[in-house]
């Protein structure tokens, strides 16, 4: 036991300090019972799990199931990749082979109810609802579409969304599944590495977003993105554009997209052009680019809400 007259926070302190060491964390775990909180807390704030480690989800779901397990609250932060993907996992009593769903081998991870940000690589709609107080969610591979309605009925509470090489489903508002609940804590939304052809979808669920961040954007994208923007219930605070590679400015239809700004709104273009030998021609071209951007946007140029990065 800590000696009399030293109050909590200062073994608090101590252990904060060493967060990232993970073998000194679980050694202060055992030094005494005062020193356990904290070293908890730091020790499993991350999680994750993947259908490559089976054996590391059944040994998870044991230690859930246990009496005396009292680490669950201090997890805020899990990572939960092809959770509905088939996994060969080895029965710890008989020994024989059985094939089941990650979710299938640790369906106790449904007790973690204080995580915070989560990454998904598919939906695993039935454990979704007990993630309730997630605010954060990163979505990676997974088939985008109406499926995404269903985050407002199970995740109230986020506030910024991330989606990365997502299989875009495209928007049809004609579509039944076309209106639903909505998100309307969600305020950042960010898309990498994928088509923005179910964009329309991310309007229906979270129709008052402020800031949207679009990595890898090209000209075929243009006419998605102007759809989103007439679907928002009001104008988008920020507009991030990260354009493609290479991307030629002038391929894009950036008039349909001025035509459905909001006066308020503050666009940041961020060109990724390809390396090439510094000199006149390159910085000519680097400039004509910037020029053209700053021409078609003209408007905002003369409130200063246009940003042109290279």
């Amino acid at each position: 036991m800590p000696r009399a007259g030293l109050p909590r926070e200062l073994y608090d302190l101590v252990v904060d300090y060493l967060h990232a060491e993970r073998a000194t964390l679980g050694s202060c775990a055992l030094v005494c019972r005062a020193w356990i909180p904290a070293s908890r807390f730091h020790l499993f704030a991350h999680i994750s799990l993947t259908e490559h480690e089976g054996h590391v989800a059944a040994r998870l779901n044991e230690l859930l199931a246990s009496p005396h397990a009292t680490f669950a609250s201090a997890v805020r932060s899990l990572d939960f990749y092809n959770a509905l993907s088939p996994v060969q996992i080895r029965h710890s009593r008989t020994g024989r082979i059985q094939v089941k769903t990650l979710v299938e081998i640790v369906p106790r991870i449904a007790q973690l109810h204080h995580i915070q940000t989560l990454t998904l690589s598919d939906l695993p709609l039935g454990i979704l609802p007990a993630f309730s107080k997630v605010k954060t969610l990163s979505l990676v591979g997974i088939t985008a579409g109406p499926v995404l309605l269903q985050l407002a009925t199970h995740l109230p509470k986020l506030t910024r969304l991330t989606l990365k090489r997502v299989h875009a489903i495209p928007y049809r508002a004609s579509s039944p599944a076309a209106c639903g609940p909505e998100v309307k804590s969600l305020q950042r939304l960010a898309i990498r590495g994928s088509s923005l052809a179910f964009l329309g979808w991310l309007a229906v669920l979270a129709p008052r977003t402020s800031t949207l961040d679009l990595g890898d954007f090209c000209p075929s994208e243009v006419a998605y993105l102007s759809e989103y923007l007439r679907k928002l219930d009001r104008p988008l605070a920020q507009l991030h554009l990260g354009l493609s590679q290479g991307a030629d400015v002038r391929e894009f239809a950036w008039e349909e997209l001025v035509r459905v700004l909001g006066v308020g709104t503050r666009v940041i273009v961020c060109m990724d052009q390809p390396e090439r030998e510094s000199g006149v021609e390159g910085d000519e071209q680097d400039d004509e680019d910037v020029s053209i951007l700053r021409f078609q946007f003209r408007e905002l140029e003369k409130r200063g809400m246009l940003v042109v990065r290279r």
